[in-house]
C-alpha cells in the first residue's frame, strides 16, 4: 500500500483549485487589486491577513467562506486571486504569502482609474 503524507498533498490541491478557478478569478482580479490599494499596498507590502479584512469590508459577499457555522475571509480565495494578479497577465501586484503584497505601477494605474469610476459613479449628495 502507497502512503501519501499530507504535506504533499497541499501544492497538488492548491494547484488544481488554481485551475479550476482561473476562469472565474479575471472577475475578483480587479476588486483584489482594488482593496490592496485601499489597504496602502503602494510602496509598503501588506499582509494577506490585512487584505484580507479589506476585502470583506468592500466586498462583503465576495471574499468569504464557513467554518463550523461562522463566515471568515476565505484567505485561499485571495492568495488565489493575488497569485493571479501576480501572473504575466495582469501584473498588477508583486508579492508572496510570507512578505506580502504592494501594486506595481501598472497595478496602481489600474486601482486609481477603479476609485475613479467609483466616485463617478457614487450618488451625489
Amino acid at each position: 500500500m502507497v502512503t501519501i503524507a499530507k504535506e504533499s498533498l497541499a501544492p497538488v490541491h492548491f494547484e488544481s483549485l488554481r485551475q479550476a478557478h482561473r476562469a472565474d478569478a479575471d472577475g475578483f482580479v480587479p476588486e483584489i487589486v482594488f482593496c490592496l490599494f485601499l489597504c496602502n499596498g503602494i510602496r509598503k507590502n501588506i499582509g494577506i491577513e490585512e487584505i484580507a479584512a479589506q476585502a470583506t469590508l468592500t466586498y462583503p459577499t465576495d471574499f468569504y467562506t464557513w467554518v463550523n457555522g461562522d463566515a471568515v475571509p476565505d484567505l485561499a480565495l485571495i492568495l488565489l486571486l493575488l497569485d493571479e494578479a501576480a501572473s504575466n497577465k495582469w501584473q498588477y501586484v508583486i508579492g508572496d504569502w510570507s512578505r506580502g503584497w504592494h501594486l506595481t505601477k501598472k497595478g496602481l494605474r489600474f486601482a486609481e482609474d477603479i476609485e475613479r469610476r467609483r466616485v463617478t459613479r457614487s450618488p451625489r449628495n
